[in-house]
C-alpha cells in the first residue's frame, strides 16, 4: 500500500515539498503576493474580508483578488489590461486562488515590471512582446516535461508525473479561448487552473511557466497540503547550514527578516489570505478609494 511521505508528520510541521504543481496554494499574506507600490502611485480598492483591486497609474492595468466560498477553488487572482478602463479588456489572465502562491507571486512580479517599462515608454503592455512561444516552454522541457502535439492546433507539456500541464493553442480557432492554460492535480481532481488570453504578453506567461518548472521546493504546513496530492509529493533533503543544522522553514509567502524591514514604511499589518481566502484589515498605506 502506498503511503504519503507526510503520514508520519504532525499537521503543524512545515516541510519542503515538490513538485510545485501539487504543493497547494500555501499560506500567505496579500502584501507578499502583490508587489505593487501602494505607498506611491498605485491605488487600492478593497472591502473587509472581500475582493481587493489594485489599479495602476492611468488605470491601464487592474489586478484583483476575489475570494469566494462558493468557488470550487476558493476564488481567483485576476489581471486585466485596458486601453479604456470603461471598455472590455485588451487581455486578461485568471489564476485560481488555489494556484501555488509562488507561481502567482512570480507572475505578478513580471506584471509590475511590464507596467513600469510601459510607464517609461520602453514597452507597451497592451501589445504582444517579442518573447517567442518557445521561450515560454523551454524551462519546462529543461526540467524534463514531455511534449506532445495534436492535429487540432494545440500542444501540451506534461510533467514527468503527468499531474502538471501547460497547454498552448498555437492555432487560434476560437478567438475567445485562452491561448495558454496551465493546471495541476491528479486527472480526476484538478487542484488549480490558470488561463491567459490571446493578447497576454508572452513574457508574463514565461514568468509563470518558469516558476512552475522550478525545482526549488516550496515550504508548506502539512495540514495545508491537498489530500489528493499527498501520495504524489516528495520531500527533498532538508538544507543545512555550515554547522550542519537544519534551519526552521518559513511558511510559504512569509518574507525574510530583511524583506520585512524593507517594507516597514510601505505597509501596515497585512491580511492573511490563508490557503483560500482573504481576511484582516491591513494593507500597504497608499491611495485608496
Amino acid at each position: 500500500m502506498s503511503l504519503s511521505p507526510l503520514d508520519d508528520l504532525d499537521d503543524h510541521d512545515v516541510v519542503e515539498v515538490l513538485p510545485r504543481h501539487l504543493a497547494g496554494p500555501g499560506i500567505h499574506e496579500l502584501v507578499d503576493v502583490w508587489p505593487f507600490p501602494f505607498d506611491q502611485d498605485w491605488t487600492l480598492n478593497r472591502s473587509e474580508d472581500g475582493p481587493a483591486i489594485a489599479i495602476s497609474p492611468g488605470m491601464r492595468l487592474l489586478a484583483g483578488h476575489i475570494p469566494s466560498e462558493t468557488h470550487s477553488r476558493g476564488g481567483e487572482w485576476l489581471v486585466a489590461a485596458h486601453k479604456d478602463p470603461f471598455r472590455p479588456a485588451t487581455w486578461t489572465a485568471t489564476l485560481d486562488a488555489s494556484t501555488p502562491v509562488e507561481l502567482v507571486r512570480d507572475f505578478y512580479a513580471e506584471v509590475l515590471a511590464l507596467c513600469e517599462a510601459d510607464a517609461r515608454g520602453e514597452r507597451d503592455l497592451l501589445r504582444p512582446d517579442d518573447v517567442r512561444p518557445q521561450d515560454v516552454y523551454l524551462p519546462l522541457l529543461a526540467a524534463g516535461w514531455r511534449h506532445t502535439v495534436k492535429t487540432d492546433g494545440t500542444q501540451y507539456f506534461r510533467s514527468s508525473d503527468g499531474y502538471g500541464v501547460l497547454e498552448h493553442a498555437y492555432v487560434r480557432k476560437n478567438p475567445a479561448a485562452p491561448v495558454w492554460s496551465a493546471w495541476g492535480g491528479p486527472p480526476d481532481s484538478t487542484l488549480w487552473k490558470s488561463t491567459f488570453s490571446s493578447a497576454v504578453p508572452a513574457s508574463l506567461v514565461a514568468a509563470f511557466a518558469s516558476s512552475l518548472a522550478s525545482t526549488v521546493p516550496l515550504a508548506r504546513a502539512v495540514w495545508s497540503v491537498p489530500a489528493e496530492a499527498r501520495l504524489h509529493l516528495t520531500l527533498p533533503e532538508a538544507r543545512t547550514d555550515s554547522a550542519g543544522h537544519k534551519p526552521g522553514l518559513p511558511l510559504s509567502g512569509a518574507p525574510s527578516p530583511a524583506a520585512t524591514a524593507s517594507r516597514t514604511n510601505a505597509r501596515a499589518s497585512a491580511p492573511s489570505t490563508g490557503p483560500m481566502r482573504l481576511s484582516g484589515s491591513g494593507l500597504p498605506a497608499g491611495r485608496r478609494r
